[in-house]
This record gives structure tokens, sequence and C-alpha cells, in this order.
């Protein structure tokens, strides 16, 4: 069998000659290496700037012009928002998504300091010395309120990171953000759906049942005549008759809403649909001694809504306002506009929801009074959720609840909700 030999010899030292002819080409052969390795043609002009005359000086002007103009061009087609800072923070470029995401105008914003134009994303760029590179997310309120992924970088830190530049690259993502929030609020509610399947063939058909016997208790119990037992019999059916049908009302208002049909969009007057759902419960406050104060602007535009829809997520919400408050107080109803929303904002003088039970308001079967089934807000969320609007609640103990309706307008395009498959 051969075996594998390896052996090593030492170089053997250059004659004088070889050794001159290859020093002389490897310093001929130096410059081109480097300049393809490390430069541009552009970088090469610049090398040799003092041997071009005005014409050519002119050419290479207009050449780097057109080169930044391409490099702006560019950097202003992205989605993403692109921010240089100086090593004190003032901008020393920004393209037009960050213009955009900032709320200025760009002729306000070259070697302005970010932190006057927004103090939320100076500070979300502060990187520490000892980091190159960060990655985070942060809200925003101005000029609307946004979710924003953040990926900064130091560049230019051959001059000391206290002096060099900070590069952040901002993404909008609220759109997505919502689109899992609405997906999240889909799969929630399909599985609603199939509970309110299994409660309505579960508990609907003996309720029918028990009403049918108790119909028949009753016709029995007149039978018996004026008797005190006879009259406890009536008075027991009437008892168990009032109980089935609250459950019976229970089990359809929450088919309703998760069943809940595709808004049919026409021209609405939310004052209109205000005053009517008022209207509905004026004999109720008039019994509580409960006083109503309607503020509305001389005119306000229409908006795209379905008026029976909006009347009963406007009624859930004054019902409720009611029911917070045990004799007297002020419900105070007021309607705004600016260029994008209608907001009807309702306050009353109530008990108030604690801060830990205020994220659940909108939760299946979840209440805080002492009777009722605990759909009114899911009712209320789904209504403004599918004219394309959103819902607000403020409220502090011992002092009300604000709940705050905001309807888009009508040249706004409505994105309504896909209603869950029952």
């Amino acid at each position: 069998m051969a075996s594998a030999k390896s052996s090593v010899r030492p170089p053997r030292p250059p004659s004088p000659a070889s050794s001159s002819r290859s020093s002389s080409a490897s310093s001929r052969r130096a410059p081109s290496d480097m300049s393809r390795r490390r430069f541009s043609p552009l970088d090469r002009i610049l090398g040799r700037i003092g041997d071009l005359d005005a014409q050519n000086l002119a050419i290479l002007a207009r050449r780097l012009e057109r080169e930044r103009d391409l490099m702006e061009t560019v950097l202003d087609t992205l989605r993403e928002g692109v921010i240089v800072l100086s090593h004190d923070g003032a901008i020393e470029y920004a393209n037009a998504s960050a213009v955009r995401l900032l709320g200025v105008n760009q002729d306000d914003i070259n070697g302005a300091e970010l932190r006057r134009l927004s103090p939320d994303i100076a500070q979300a760029l502060e990187l520490p010395e000892t980091v190159g590179a960060l990655s985070r997310e942060l809200e925003v309120r101005y000029p609307e309120p946004r979710l924003l992924t953040l990926h900064l970088a130091r560049v230019g830190e051959q001059q000391g990171a206290e002096r060099s530049r900070r590069v952040a690259v901002l993404s909008d993502v609220t759109k997505e953000r919502v689109q899992t929030e609405d997906r999240v609020e889909s799969e929630r509610i399909d599985s609603i759906v199939s509970l309110a399947a299994g409660v309505a063939h579960e508990v609907g058909n003996p309720l029918n049942a028990i009403g049918i016997h108790l119909q028949l208790l009753q016709r029995e119990a007149a039978k018996l005549g004026d008797s005190p037992a006879a009259a406890k019999v009536r008075k027991a059916a009437e008892v168990c008759q009032s109980e089935i049908n609250r459950l019976d009302g229970i089990v359809r208002d929450f088919l309703g809403a998760v069943r809940q049909t595709p808004p049919n969009l026409t021209d609405t007057d939310l004052v209109t649909v205000v005053a009517e759902a008022t209207g509905l419960l004026r004999e109720q406050m008039e019994q509580l001694g409960v006083r109503v104060s309607l503020d509305v602007p001389g005119e306000l535009p229409l908006i795209l809504g379905d008026r029976n829809q909006i009347k009963q997520a406007i009624f859930n919400v004054m019902k409720n306002a009611l029911e917070a408050m045990d004799r007297g107080g002020d419900i105070h109803v007021k309607l705004t506009s600016d260029d994008q929303w209608i907001v009807l904002s309702i306050r009353d003088t109530g008990v108030g929801i604690p801060a830990d039970k205020l994220t659940r308001v909108f939760d299946a079967y979840y209440t805080t009074k002492a009777s009722g089934g605990g759909i009114g807000m899911l009712i209320l969320l789904r209504i403004l959720r599918a004219h394309g609007g959103t819902v607000d609640i403020q409220s502090t103990p011992d002092v009300g609840t604000t709940v705050i309706l905001r309807f888009p307008l009508k040249h706004r395009r409505v994105r309504t909700l896909e209603a869950p498959k029952a």
C-alpha cells in the first residue's frame, strides 16, 4: 500500500534580478488593486480633482448632483421613514416618509432638532455609546396615534462614538397591528358564536317547554277561584314566567350580537339618531330624576351608517349611564366633528368603573351591575367596528364615566369587518 507523504521545503531566496522585477511589478499593481478594492470611479476622479479645469469641475458637479437626486428619489419611494441625525441630534436628512411620520413640512426639517419636532421619537433614538445598533417599538401621538418599529444604527464611528451620526429606519406598523387585533377579535367572536349556538339549543328548547307548562299551571290555578292558595300559585307562576322571559331575552340578544348582519349603510344624521335613542329612555329618566343635556353644533356632516344599529349602540350606552345612577344625576351628550370623524361623547355622573374592571367591559357575559346579561357593550363594540368607528371609555370611580364613539365621515372610506359565520 502506498503511503501519502508530505514535505515542506523552505522557500528559495529570490535572485536580485527577479526580486527587482517583482518589486517593480508590485509597485505598479498596488495602486490599481487598491483602487478596485476600495475606491469607486467617482473616488478616482476626486483623487485627481486638483488636475481638473473649470469645465471638468462643472461636469463633475453636475454628476454629483444627479447622483444625489437619484439617491433621494430612491429613498423617497420607500414606505419606511429614513432619518439621519448628527451627533448632537440635528436632522441632516429625512426622506418623504419620515417627513410624513413627523407631521412637518420638508422645508422645516433640515437642520432642525428632532426633540423639538417629536420628543417621543427623539427619546427612542437615544443610543448608548456601547451599543452600535438596536430595534424597538414605540407609540407616537402626533400627528396621529401610530405604532412604529424603529431600527437604529450608528455610522461614522471612526470619529468616535460621541461624534458619530445615527441612521434610523421607521416603519409604520399601525395597520398590521390593527389587522392582527381584528383577526384575534374575529377568532374570539367565532368562539362566542359556537357557544351561542349551543346556548340557543340547550337553553332555548327547555325554556319553551317550561313556558308551555307554566301556562297550563296558570289555567289550572284560575279554576281554583280566589282562595289564598290559588293566589300564591298564580303569583309564583307569574314570577317564573317573568324570569323565563328574561332568560329568553338574554339568549335572543346574545345571538343578535354575535350574528349581527352587515350594516345597511345610508346617509344618516347622527343628531336625529341621538334624539330618537334619548326619547326611548325619556320616561325612565324622568322617573329616576336624571337630567339630560345635549351639546350639538349648528351643523354636522352626515355619516354612512345603519340607522337602527347606531340607535341601538347609543341606547345601550345611555341605558348603562342610567343604571349607573341610583337616583338623580346628569347625562351630558356632546357631538363634535373634524375633517375625519364625528365624535359622540356621552358622560354620566354615576358610580364609575374601577381601573381593574375597565379593560373587561367588552367581554361577553361580563357586567359590573347587579343584573343584566353582560352583552350590551359587546353589541356596542360590534356595531362601531362594523361602521369603521372606534369606542373609548374613560371612567373614575365615584365621579362618572365617559363613552366616546367615533364615526367616520361620509367622504371617508368605511372599512367594515367581515361578520363571523354562525
